[in-house]
């Protein structure tokens, strides 16, 4: 116990005690002949910032406005040797805790915002970290709203790749060149926090210093949760489509294979009247889901087509009245069930079991061959 007394009382000579007096010399030394609005480095000299960039959040993004809101921050690094200091001289104080007002900042300016046009981080008060080897560390936030053009083509299985443009606005090259503060090139998700709606799948960074500007571009790829469109678009598109052809087993004697029909079709127009809600209102290029409800309605109005033609000729008295092709095309079918004889006359019942093996049929070939095609295509 005596040697902790003794330790604690005797430190405090042999060490040099940092005041706010210190730092208070110190900040006046550096600011009192400090220019912001001049750039640290002469017009003869290449100024390298490195950037770092940290994905917090994945705000939204809307399909018709072609925009994504996410929130990021940035870490800046930047040498400016007006801020350099010898910290024997203050107490050993190495780094100084500036506001950002008060000293130059890099123009970071992302030039495909729809929101606005101004420096990430302007009018805002993010503290600024400087070292006494004039090493500037700011780190910038803001929500960033950006132009993205879309392909809702595999909605709701899309993804969507989304490209951040940067550029020291004002200050070309060579005053000012982009350099990478991670070896990596890829973005930081240290304070990442999950969206619902969306999943990020992959963010990098490619910086280009060939053109007049050095240019930061910061590539983002999302991927849509797609489960609740699925339950709740996708599977009942395609029900209706395989409902649509069980009309045709339904006898014609009960009266009801008409009204199933229409019940059907109007059942499918007030779904997607209902559905149109969730899929995204866009023509080019166009959702091969709302391609698929198209054509599953156009077969429902076939199927209705189909329904009415086979009522009719059930109740025709004489095959007589019938067409030609038709009754050809039931004497092949019967040849192929039966093996009737090429010359013994159809009946009503043979045309109509015909047709509606052929309805039927031919409606699941489609409904099979639609939904194979298009799983195969936003899938693959």
């Amino acid at each position: 116990m005596k040697q902790i007394l003794y330790f604690f009382c005797i430190l405090p000579i042999f060490i040099h005690a940092q005041t706010i007096t210190d730092v208070q010399r110190l900040y006046k030394d550096l600011l009192t002949n400090y220019t912001k609005e001049v750039m640290p480095t002469p017009s003869t000299e290449t100024m390298d910032i490195r950037i770092g960039i940290f994905i917090v959040s994945i705000n939204y993004f809307r399909e018709v406005e072609e925009s994504l809101s996410l929130t990021g921050s940035f870490i800046l690094l930047w040498h400016d040797p007006r801020l350099k200091w010898n910290p024997s001289s203050y107490s050993n104080i190495s780094l100084l805790i500036l506001d950002p007002m008060n000293i130059w900042l890099p123009p970071l300016v992302i030039i495909n915002r729809v929101d606005k046009f101004e420096s990430i981080g302007d009018g805002k008060k993010f503290y600024i970290t400087v070292w006494s080897s004039g090493f500037v560390v700011n780190s910038p936030g803001d929500v960033l709203d950006v132009k993205c053009i879309t392909d809702l083509s595999k909605f709701p299985f899309d993804r969507q790749t989304c490209t951040l443009h940067f550029i020291p606005y004002g200050i070309p090259m060579p005053y000012i060149s982009f350099r990478p503060l991670y070896k990596d090139d890829q973005c930081q998700f240290d304070y990442y926090t999950p969206n619902s709606d969306w999943t990020l799948e992959e963010c990098s960074q490619i910086i280009d210093n060939a053109t007049d500007h050095s240019n930061l571009y910061v590539i983002v790829q999302i991927k849509r949760q797609s489960l609740y469109y699925t339950i709740m678009v996708v599977f009942p598109t395609f029900l209706f489509g395989f409902l649509n052809p069980l009309v045709f087993i339904v006898p014609v004697e009960t009266g009801e294979r008409i009204g199933l029909a229409i019940t059907l079709l109007l059942s499918y127009a007030i779904f997607l009247t209902l559905a149109s809600a969730s899929v995204p209102a866009t023509s080019n290029p166009m959702c091969a889901l709302l391609i698929v409800m198209i054509i599953i309605i156009t077969v429902s109005g076939i199927i209705l087509y189909g329904t009415t033609l086979t009522i009719k000729y059930h109740y025709k008295k004489k095959t007589d009245d019938i067409w030609s092709p038709l009754k050809g095309f039931a004497r092949r079918a019967m040849k192929r069930k039966c093996c009737s004889a090429e010359n013994v006359p159809v009946t009503q019942d043979e045309v109509v079991y015909a047709l509606d093996s052929l309805f039927f049929y031919g409606s699941y070939v489609m409904m099979i061959l639609i939904g194979f095609g298009y799983f195969l295509y936003v899938l693959v």
